[in-house]
């Protein structure tokens, strides 16, 4: 007389999220009874995986969206914004479908740098015929600096997008992003110098390649400490806010250098000088309310979704980089209505 093997019970207990959003389901229980030889104990892991997000999914209340309390500490950064956040997708098809399909507390940090990407690609795709090319003197180093501004700038806009979009998707990936993002950062400050600090010391050439050489370094400095696993911690945001700032305080001594060398009604009506200083009070103005979670500490859950100040900071982002644009115009047309160097 042969004996069946004993069955074993498999009880899938479902727990789901915290009762302000959804409410405990924990005791919800199923028991399934399965011959013990039917299945081994990975198949049973994947069948309680696969039930667990059958009831999820099914859940009345289920939402794109989740509270900060569901977050995995990984995902927490801001403790100021409470609702809003995207569902860990764990594949890029839920990051990337986010970016239009519904509304999160990210979508206006992925869509601010999107479209400012989209701009200055424009820019990268016009400035030659729209402004170099109409100058006969102009030479491939007008192309070159003018060009590196704007493929910083580009590159910087895209790889926050990039980012942002990222932030739903694991901890490995959305760690890798942030760094990329941190790289755009520092590429957009050190391109921002080129063609401020060509057209400044034009007539200069030691002290131009000694300034771009210097800022060259400080960039490779910096980048060395924000890449740093360590600073990509939420409690290190004020250290990497100080970084960024003080790499692009640098301009202050070319800057003071320039007043030495030009007339001040010269750099400030003819070389943009103007639009310079504004594009870098817009850039410490953004960072410094991303630094202190100006607006949403003062009432925590009212922007959740809009004026929160990182996407001010983002918004700040792309008006600076537009005003630095239009100082680099300016120097460029300055220079181009030079048909000799006259230091």
């Amino acid at each position: 007389m042969s004996l069946s093997p004993p069955p074993i019970s498999l009880d899938i207990e479902f727990r789901l999220t915290p009762a302000h959003s959804i409410p405990m389901v924990s005791q919800l229980s199923r028991r399934v009874t399965v011959p013990q030889d039917l299945f081994t104990r990975k198949e049973v892991e994947t069948v309680e995986q696969l039930a667990m997000e059958l009831v999820v999914k099914r859940s009345p209340t289920h939402s794109k969206t989740i509270h900060w309390d569901e977050l995995e500490d990984w995902q927490k950064d801001n403790e100021y914004i409470l609702y809003g956040y995207r569902r860990i997708q764990y594949h890029w098809y839920g990051c990337v479908s986010s970016i239009f399909t519904y509304l999160h507390n990210e979508t206006v940090n992925i869509h601010t740098h999107l479209w400012g990407s989209a701009l200055f690609a424009y820019f990268l795709s016009t400035y030659y015929d729209s402004y170099i090319d109409l100058h006969a003197i102009s030479t491939w180093k007008d192309v070159a600096v003018v060009g590196i501004f704007l493929s910083s700038a580009m590159f910087c806009l895209a790889a926050s997008a990039f980012y942002h979009t990222s932030g739903c998707h694991s901890n490995e990936v959305t760690s890798s992003c942030h760094a990329f993002d941190y790289s755009g950062i520092i590429i957009l400050i050190v391109g921002s110098f080129f063609p401020s600090i060509y057209y400044g010391f034009y007539c200069y050439p030691h002290i131009q390649k000694f300034y771009l050489s210097l800022i060259s370094l400080a960039g490779l400095g910096a980048a060395y400490i924000v890449l740093n696993p360590e600073y990509a911690k939420p409690t290190h945001r004020g250290a990497r806010t100080a970084v960024f700032i003080g790499l692009g305080l640098c301009a202050i001594v070319p800057t003071s250098h320039m007043f030495l060398t030009h007339p001040f009604d010269e750099l400030v009506s003819k070389m943009g000088v103007d639009w310079l200083v504004a594009s870098g009070a817009l850039y410490i103005v953004g960072a410094l309310l991303y630094a202190n979670r100006v607006p949403e500490r003062l009432a925590p859950g009212c922007f959740d979704y809009l004026l929160a100040s990182h996407q001010i900071f983002h918004i700040c982002v792309v008006l600076a980089a537009w005003a630095h644009y239009q100082g680099v115009l300016a120097c460029l047309q300055y220079r181009m209505s030079q048909p000799v160097c006259v230091p």
